[in-house]
């Protein structure tokens, strides 16, 4: 790994960290438990970060919305919902994976290619370059990012939203610090 990656990816933990402690309940109390342990994070940010103006806050604040950036999270609504993100393999299957999409799909006899996928979608690099696809194509639809949450047709539930917005903002504060601080480094090395 490029060592200015590596300070990005150690600034970046810390602030990952203490946001994976944190549960926002309404109308907006904060409460802190244990954060997540840091060789998970450290794997998360690894599997997510390949340069640092790479990172996406998005992706961040899914996983925190989702699982409070747990890579290791159990499946989630009666087992469809899978990985840090809890995407449904239902709907990512043949949307990205699929070679004929959605057409002729019948989720009861792909119930084989369901479990398959929700069990790539556990594995941290292959879950995040499907929820990549998921927020590109929110982009090219113009949609918030809450609609991982209710669906590209249905409205966003409110409170889902206010919090993805703010650790959507608190994770683009620390990627621009972290970039800062790396760039700093790369000057003071740079001959």
């Amino acid at each position: 790994m490029n060592v200015f990656l590596s300070v990005f990816v150690a600034c970046m933990l810390n602030t990952v960290k203490h946001a994976s402690s944190v549960e926002i309940t309404k109308p907006w109390k904060l409460h802190y438990s244990t954060s997540t342990p840091e060789p998970d994070l450290e794997r998360f940010l690894n599997a997510l970060v390949v340069k640092p103006n790479d990172l996406d806050p998005r992706i961040l604040a899914l996983s925190w919305i989702e699982s409070r950036i747990r890579p290791n999270i159990r499946r989630g609504d009666r087992g469809r919902a899978c990985g840090t993100f809890q995407i449904h393999a239902r709907y990512s299957y043949p949307m990205f994976t699929r070679p004929k999409g959605f057409v002729g799909w019948n989720e009861l006899d792909g119930y084989h290619y369901i479990r398959q996928e929700c069990k790539r979608l556990e594995n941290l690099k292959y879950s995040v370059k499907i929820m990549k696809k998921y927020l590109s194509l929110m982009d090219k639809k113009k949609l918030h990012p809450c609609h991982h949450n209710s669906g590209f047709y249905r409205k966003c539930n409110p409170w889902y939203k206010k919090r993805l917005d703010y650790w959507t903002s608190f994770f683009h504060f620390a990627k621009t610090a972290c970039s800062i601080k790396t760039k700093i480094i790369e000057y003071k090395h740079d001959p």
